[in-house]
């Protein structure tokens, strides 16, 4: 220990000596580090990042990238109850962003395509295509009506003639009858009153459940970003050009009821660095205030607190040069470093001020009592930052670029945190002692060990053991349920519209976004692998070149033959927006005059068909009753609103019925290049599209999932691939970390201690504060995660510098294990953790749950272990004695 006197004895003459040296010296490096770090710090935004690059399936994905070009896309999730107007909507974008190469690569989107749009129909179900017959043969005089005066007159009028002849015999219109009354019910209930939107030509002939209809109604454009490098988000420019555009579309009125969302890699990278910058930046304020107001209610002045929190400011101001020299850049892990060394970097500086200001009580002067308090600290802030160094420096042993980067960053700044706290808080406390008054009384003195309280929780130590043992039983229940969760979608903020759409694009088996890949070297071992991969349980569907040529193809075209002939006669007028008024009113009441005498007949002849028109009269009448309580408001416009959502395009989409018809057969030779480039590598590989039959963001599902799919081909990459070998690899490799600090402490204890007896003792309560962490977390329902998962070696190396206060105090001087811990040391232990939650804490700010996930566990953590070094801790000193 005369060694550490005599450093600090030295470092204590240097700051009482030349402080303003000290002081303006360590100024200049401040600004200096700032300024470099401005001009050279780097941010970076993948994923890719921050995961292991010397793995198989790191050099699966790169070859299958380097092959088939980038695939990480903004895809556009365009939706709609009416097909054609969600088309309309997308082919608008399509049109606007393929104008924009400096912001896009390229723009896809299969509906644009001539070749998608004249053979669509034959990528249906043959079943599907049947019932599309049977519908518009039961719906053509209807529709050879409307086609030639689109109204709700020429609709009601049709439909009234019809139930007419029906109710005087003729049973040949009652299967077309039934079929449109069934359909204009089903209109009359989604319109709601005016509130919803009227039917449209697909919801009348096409099965509404039916694939291609979702498909028609959930549509994706996707594109590809250029990125800027040079920026904080490398494509924040294109999502911005691509939410303006959308914005302007949706905003006309020929787009109402169409939805627009944006997810895909890019976007959910953007928001997600997006939301934590502003986290981070929000939560280092909060820190920084909670910090300030720990200190002036510990120091009972502002002068110490002044000298503690500039010490604390020159150091985060080094440690971000440091991190420019050491790595040059951050990533979402390594940016919160500067949160983590406030609550770190102000423990050493407590310790020191707090031991200044019990001196100044027994009755020391000021520079006696600054030099006490340093060097009676040196050897304990040492070994104390020695153990969090260790814990950052486990991060080094991951493979995780970002994650190990975020070890050397941290690491390195809580060595300069005890270089300033050795060199520019003494020499702040020295200059500003000249400024306080005479004798005053410092801040906290101690606490009595004969209080109620004391004697409660310190009077009995077998028991405080007895009781922790029991907890620390039942804490393994929570130890042994406690999981770790897969989903990234998890760690981003609650809400937002990337989330949102991401988990549907995973519902929809249509338009799945997140798929294992596989690749195939000629058509026969694709077509092999395909069928093999589509047995498989866990598998939907398989995506490939050869799924672009539709099968049954003579005996859809033969159905599409038999819809053309009964659509020869059907030749559309123009819309006309107008409404006769006047007529209206005669046309409703005979319409539904009809409507009751075919109920009436098929009711007198007991027909099971009565039950089906009667249902619809029911809807009529709620029908016309909203018309009638809007008739002094807005009837009109209600009725003006139904007729031109179900007429005003109807004759064009006619037309493009009719042109659907004119399908001709497909081979791989008519798939167009930019369709055919997406499956086709420039090595003449062939890529499968793997889509989950579930959803895959949970670890069970996803891992059942890829074992299948690797059964087929060992070297399937993609997405879920990347995701399940990352947060393995991740998950496995903190734990490995968390037992590398585990054994550098026990090697920093044996060293602080020279004792194996009070090493032990050291890690007692540290055991017991990780296992209350455990069942904190379980308790709260909170899992491990990508993110929250590094307080666990963390949460060691910083609970332990309790310890090693506490303990060193205990054996170099008199007085019992209670009496050290109600000392100035054990308030200071205090103060420490309630800066450590103040700093990790003020994370729970954030929007980001990734990041307010790391606030969560570091604060159970640390009231965890502080519980047990302040309870725990002195009931074992007192048995085992000095």
């Amino acid at each position: 220990m005369k060694e550490t006197a005599k450093r600090g004895s030295l470092l204590f003459s240097l700051s009482s000596r030349r402080p303003w040296l000290v002081l303006v010296t360590a100024l200049l490096l401040s600004v200096l580090s700032l300024w470099l770090t401005c001009q050279r710090m780097e941010f970076l935004t993948g994923r890719d990042d921050l995961m292991p690059q010397n793995t198989a399936f790191n050099r699966d994905f790169r070859e299958l990238r380097a092959d088939f070009g980038d695939m990480e896309e903004i895809a556009v999730v365009i939706e709609g109850n009416d097909p054609e107007r969600v088309g309309a909507f997308g082919n608008r974008l399509y049109g606007t962003l393929s104008k924009e190469p400096r912001y896009f690569s390229d723009v896809f989107y299969p509906y644009a395509l001539p070749f998608f749009q004249k053979n669509g129909l034959l990528f249906m179900p043959l079943e599907d295509i049947k019932e599309l017959r049977k519908n518009l043969s039961l719906a053509a005089p209807a529709l050879k009506a409307l086609a030639a005066s689109p109204s709700v007159q020429t609709l009601f009028t049709h439909l009234t003639r019809s139930m007419e002849r029906c109710a005087a015999g003729d049973e040949s219109q009652l299967p077309g009858v039934l079929f449109m009354l069934d359909k204009l019910g089903a209109g009359f209930q989604s319109f709601g009153g005016g509130k919803g939107a009227p039917p449209s030509m697909e919801t009348v002939f096409m099965n509404p459940d039916s694939s291609f209809a979702k498909a028609g109604r959930q549509q994706i454009l996707t594109v590809l970003p250029v990125r800027d490098m040079q920026g904080f988000v490398p494509a924040a420019g294109a999502i911005q050009k691509v939410r303006a555009e959308v914005a302007r579309l949706k905003a006309l009125p020929e787009f109402k009821g169409v939805t627009v969302g944006l997810t895909g890699t890019p976007v959910l990278e953007n928001e997600e660095m997006a939301t934590s910058q502003n986290d981070i930046a929000l939560a280092t304020a909060v820190s920084l205030v909670l910090t300030v107001i720990l200190l002036l209610l510990a120091f009972r002045g502002v002068l110490n607190v002044l000298a503690a929190m500039a010490s604390l400011l020159v150091a985060i101001s080094l440690s971000f040069g440091f991190a420019t020299l050491a790595v040059g850049h951050l990533n979402i892990l390594s940016m919160v470093f500067a949160v983590m060394l406030i609550g770190i970097g102000i423990e050493y500086g407590i310790q020191v001020v707090l031991r200044y200001q019990e001196e100044l009580n027994l009755g020391a002067g000021e520079l006696p009592a600054i030099k006490t308090g340093l060097e009676r600290n040196v050897w304990a802030i040492i070994m104390a930052a020695a153990t969090v160094a260790a814990a950052f420096l486990t991060f080094v042993l991951t493979d995780f670029k970002g994650i190990a980067e975020l070890g050397i960053i941290a690491a390195g700044g809580v060595a300069i945190c005890v270089l300033v706290t050795f060199t520019v808080l003494p020499a702040m406390l020295v200059l500003l002692s000249r400024h306080r008054k005479p004798h005053a009384r410092q801040g906290l003195t101690h606490f009595s060990e004969h209080g109620v309280v004391a004697r409660i929780v310190y009077g009995r130590p077998k028991l405080v053991i007895a009781v922790t043992a029991f907890c620390c039983l039942a804490s393994l229940y929570p130890l042994s349920r406690i999981a770790f969760d897969y989903n990234l979608m998890n760690l981003q903020a609650e809400g937002l519209e990337s989330v949102t759409y991401a988990y549907k694009l995973m519902k929809s088996k249509e338009n799945s976004g997140y798929f294992a890949v596989v690749t195939a070297k000629n058509e026969a071992e694709a077509r092999e692998k395909s069928a093999r991969l589509e047995a498989l349980p866990t598998v939907d569907h398989v995506v490939s070149l050869h799924t672009l040529v539709p099968d049954r193809q003579p005996e859809k075209l033969a159905e599409l033959a038999a819809i053309r002939r009964e659509l020869a006669d059907v030749k559309p007028a123009p819309y006309e927006e107008e409404l006769s008024l006047m007529e209206l009113p005669t046309v409703f009441e005979n319409f539904r005059n009809a409507a009751v005498a075919l109920k009436g007949k098929l009711e007198k002849e007991r027909r099971p068909e009565a039950k089906q028109v009667s249902s619809f009269v029911a809807v009529l009448d709620k029908f016309f009753a909203g018309l009638e309580k809007e008739r002094d408001k807005n009837a009109v416009g209600m009725l003006q609103e139904f007729q031109g959502g179900m007429f005003r395009e109807l004759p064009l989409k006619i037309e493009a019925l009719k042109q659907s018809l004119d399908a001709s057969p497909v081979t791989e030779a008519d798939i167009p290049a930019e369709l055919r480039s997406r499956f086709v590598g420039k090595s003449g590989r062939l890529m499968l599209q793997v889509a989950p039959k579930w959803e895959i963001f949970n670890r069970e599902p996803l891992e059942d999932f890829l074992n299948q799919v690797k059964s087929v081909d060992p070297h399937a990459t993609g997405q879920p691939v990347m995701v399940y070998e990352s947060m393995t690899i991740m998950r496995d490799a903190y734990r490995l970390a968390f037992i590398y600090a585990f054994a550098a402490i026990v090697v920093i204890l044996l060293v602080a201690f020279r004792s194996v007896k009070f090493a032990a003792i050291g890690l007692i309560p540290l055991v017991v504060g990780v296992l209350f962490m455990v069942s904190g977390m379980w308790l709260f329902g909170i899992d491990f995660n990508s993110a929250n998962i590094i307080v666990m070696p963390l949460v060691l190396g910083i609970a332990v510098d309790s310890g090693i206060y506490i303990i060193n105090r205990f054996r170099r001087e008199e007085g019992s294990a209670a009496a050290v811990v109600l000392s100035s040391t054990g308030v200071g232990v205090l103060l420490n953790t309630l800066t450590i939650m103040a700093s990790f804490g003020a994370l729970m700010v954030a929007h980001h749950q990734g990041v307010f996930s790391i606030g969560a566990v570091m604060s159970l953590g640390m009231v965890a272990c502080q519980l047990a070094f302040m309870v725990t801790l002195p009931a074992v000193l007192t048995l085992a004695g000095k």
